[in-house]
């Protein structure tokens, strides 16, 4: 009962960590500059970004390039020219994770504005409400595994019946046909038997009878 309570203390947690920590905002960047966004991250942490062009009042207006770093310089998203993107990550380590936006095109008082929404989720502690999800979710694994190695097992173990079944219907064939040969032998052997039996009487009495003892 605790295991289940836990359970949807996780999910329930788990929901309603999906639908927090999200930044909306509309940023101008005037052509020839850019500018960023900074958030800071642990490790482990799942983040969503999208960002799409608002307004498209010149042909410098109507794209943005982005690049997304994390905390040791290193590039993790990168496009240029477009009008609008989307882009999930996880977080390798703690620190500052840092996104820049600015347009391609270089127009003389050119402003672009970006709708950008950075959706920061939540890292998976090895303890907790979610490690219960997590462990559930194992075990229902686990489980599966376990029924399919059993259904791979009675599977077999039924196939090997049929195959006995059929083996034993051949040999009852076999011992009937069998069977039924040793009776006509049988019977052709004592015919045999009575012919010749019939045989030696007939050639006694011809015997017998030329020597006038009969």
């Amino acid at each position: 009962m605790l295991t289940l309570t836990r359970l949807l203390t996780g999910i329930v947690y788990l929901l309603s960590a999906a639908a927090a920590a999200v930044d909306a905002l509309v940023l101008d960047v005037p052509s020839g500059t850019s500018k960023c966004l900074n958030e800071f991250l642990r490790g482990g942490v799942h983040s969503h970004m999208s960002y799409r062009v608002a307004e498209a009042a010149s042909a410098a207006g109507s794209t943005v390039s982005v690049r997304v770093t994390g905390p040791g310089g290193e590039e993790l998203h990168l496009m240029e020219s477009v009008e609008r993107g989307r882009f999930v990550f996880q977080a390798a380590g703690d620190g500052e994770h840092v996104a820049c936006f600015w347009t391609p095109h270089y127009e003389r008082g050119a402003i672009v504005s970006v709708h950008v929404q950075w959706a920061v989720g939540l890292r998976v502690h090895a303890e907790g409400p979610l490690a219960a999800v997590a462990a559930a979710k194992g075990s229902i694994d686990s489980m599966v595994g376990e029924l399919k190695r059993l259904e791979d097992s009675v599977r077999f173990i039924h196939e090997e019946m049929i195959y006995l079944s059929g083996r034993e219907g051949e040999m009852q064939r076999l011992n009937e046909d069998t069977t039924a040969r040793m009776h006509s032998f049988t019977l052709l052997s004592l015919a045999l038997c009575a012919g010749v039996a019939a045989l030696q009487l007939w050639h006694l009495k011809i015997f017998f009878q030329k020597r006038n003892m009969l």
